[in-house]
């Protein structure tokens, strides 16, 4: 599970289409307001079974207003 807090690890990764640093291809990236108030991402990895890249869409008391705002495009 990848939650990320940094915007500038989040724009790198989609401007590289799912690339950072060494890291496996994400299949994409979920922003939401976590239990502290603030905005959060949480990254999916292509590798990981459909259920497991949902998990980030489930609102919860850790995850708020959760939207889909990147997924990986095909080559």
């Amino acid at each position: 599970m990848s939650t990320i807090d940094s915007k500038f690890i989040i724009d790198e990764i989609i401007r590289n289409n799912g690339f950072y640093m060494d890291d496996p291809q994400v299949h994409q990236v979920v922003e939401y307001i976590n239990a502290y108030g603030s905005t959060t991402w949480g990254v999916t990895w292509s590798g990981e079974s459909v259920e497991r890249r949902e998990r980030y869409l489930t609102p919860s008391r850790y995850i708020n207003n959760p939207k889909i705002i990147w997924r990986r495009t095909l080559n």
